[in-house]
């Protein structure tokens, strides 16, 4: 049987867990320290949140099965979820509280007691290192799914949902990293514990000829300034510098220095509605009338050059379609003072 397989066995066969008694139980203390301190880090807020997030993963695979089916990305997101099923089902606390119950009370190299055996703690061994390869494959489908869906989301395709399964990726990316590097570091501490528990030929667990991996590498996370700043203070470095206010002289100063080329006197247009339109000019609904067939001319053939060239299409037609209205209603004087104000109001 092959290493991967042996960890990656589901239902892997458990040793029975019989204690043993032995001289000296002095180490299992630092045991017992490691895996109670363990549990205690998996029972903290982000332990918390990396399984409801792991919920709602499954919750909106569930729901867009049938509109991503096809894709690449969302065969990445199935094998998230069913990674993350695995890690459920193993019950990592379950088993390290039930190997931690078989230690002995008092712990003493001078006192004699009941230990369990060297099978049951290489099932232990096992076990974490089954969970630091599902947290493995947990990372590489959440950084596989993130680059398909991110190039979705750039291209502004299923914003909102898209926006929600990228944000859950990225936490469990970032709390499986937090996991594994604690997981490495109880199998790296209780490896070295392992020729101090008696083995018992009848119970034998592993495999002949299976090494157990001598080290899990734990990940390291981007130095923050602090951190970096505590392990070489000299590498990091504070350039602060006054804070200069730049004023429009000075920049017109800057502008005036660089080569912009030769100056262009430009001419004020030949049409200006300073100049070519007074408001007082539409003294009565019949000049409105002349000037509304006078200006829808003017905007269809040249907009730049129209008195009215500020307006919107959509405002021009509402000041034509309401004046159309009060003429029709028979208030004339309404209809007026109503195109009056609103045509003073935009140009």
């Amino acid at each position: 049987m092959s290493s991967f397989c042996l960890w990656n066995e589901f239902e892997l066969k458990k040793p029975p867990l019989v204690t043993i008694q032995v001289e000296e139980t002095g180490f299992a203390k630092h045991v017992f320290v490691e895996i109670n301190r363990y549990l205690q880090q998996l029972s903290t807020p982000d332990a918390q949140e990396f399984n409801q997030t792991a919920a709602l993963i499954g919750r909106l695979m569930a729901r867009r099965k049938s509109s991503f089916r096809t894709m690449p990305g969302f065969t990445s997101v199935c094998k998230l979820n069913e990674a993350l099923c695995r890690l459920l089902r193993l019950d990592l606390p379950r088993e390290l509280e039930n190997f931690r119950s078989a230690l002995p009370d008092v712990c003493d190299d001078e006192l004699s007691g009941e230990m369990p055996t060297r099978s049951s703690f290489e099932y232990i061994l096992v076990r974490l290192v089954s969970f630091y390869h599902l947290h493995e494959r947990i990372r590489q489908c959440c950084l596989k799914a993130a680059r398909y869906f991110g190039q979705m989301l750039s291209n502004n395709f299923f914003m909102e949902f898209l926006t929600v399964l990228l944000a859950a990726m990225a936490k469990i990316n970032n709390i499986s990293k937090l996991q594994t590097n604690n997981c490495a570091k109880l199998y790296n501490k209780l490896l070295k514990q392992r020729s101090n528990f008696p083995q018992v030929e009848k119970h034998k667990f592993l495999p002949e000829n299976y090494e157990m991996p001598t080290q899990l590498t734990v990940i390291k996370f981007p130095q923050t300034p602090r951190e970096a700043k505590e392990t070489n203070p000299a590498a990091v470095t504070l350039n602060v510098q006054p804070c200069t206010v730049v004023t429009k002289l000075d920049r017109s100063k800057k502008k005036a220095k660089a080569d912009v080329g030769t100056v262009i006197a430009r001419q004020k247009p030949k049409f200006s509605t300073e100049t070519a339109f007074q408001l007082d000019s539409l003294a009565t609904v019949e000049d409105v009338k002349h000037f509304i067939v006078r200006e829808s001319k003017a905007r269809q053939q040249s907009p730049e050059n129209c008195v009215t060239k500020a307006m919107q299409n959509h405002e021009w037609l509402s000041a034509k379609t309401i004046f159309e209205r009060k003429l029709k209603a028979k208030e004339e004087a309404k209809a007026l003072n109503i195109f009056r104000k609103f045509i003073g109001s935009k140009i």
